[in-house]
Order: structure tokens, then C-alpha cells, then sequence
């Protein structure tokens, strides 16, 4: 379902891994995050899940929260599929990321 979402792709010349953010158009933190990103040159996709309609809005959530048995904060980053990076902390991005 996750797969299957209009992302925007971001392009970088530093690839750490592959990279999706789940963020909110009106999130300051996540508009820091997707800054981060960009300043360090870092390929990564992303959607504003706040932009969905309500269903999916909730799908989306769902999805991420069962696949991570975690409760959903933004920005929320998948890493490789399998890891992830929740709320915007520079210092732990920075060691994840850089």
C-alpha cells in the first residue's frame, strides 16, 4: 500500500540508503528534516501525508505503525524498508545518515 503513494523524489549525490519521509506540510521539525536532507546533498522521497484525503491519511498511519509496532510521529523516516528515524533530532539523523 506504502509502495503504491505519489511520492516526491528528491535527488542527491550522497545515497546512505534508501530513504522515505513521511511528513506534514505544516510540521516545523519536518521541514527541518527535509532541509537536512537536502543541505547534506542526500537522495531521498517523501510525502505530505497531511495533504491525503482522510482515508488514506489513516491508512498510511496504520500501515507504518503495524509494519514498526510503533506509534507514528513526524517526520517519520523509513530506512531501507526495515528501519526507522522518528521526530527530527539533527544529532541522531546526522549519525544515521552522514
Amino acid at each position: 500500500m506504502l509502495e503504491s503513494l505519489d511520492y516526491i523524489d528528491e535527488d542527491g549525490s550522497n545515497v546512505p540508503c534508501e530513504i522515505t519521509v513521511f511528513a506534514l506540510s505544516t510540521c516545523g521539525f519536518c521541514k527541518r528534516s527535509l532541509m537536512f536532507l537536502r543541505d547534506n546533498h542526500i537522495r531521498f522521497k517523501y510525502i505530505y501525508v497531511d495533504l491525503l484525503d482522510m482515508e488514506l491519511k489513516e491508512k498510511v498511519k496504520s500501515a507504518l505503525s503495524d509494519k514498526f509496532t510503533t506509534r507514528i510521529g513526524f517526520p517519520f523516516a523509513v530506512l531501507n524498508g526495515n528501519e526507522y528515524l522518528r521526530g527530527f533530532n539533527q544529532e541522531e539523523w546526522a549519525k544515521k545518515l552522514l
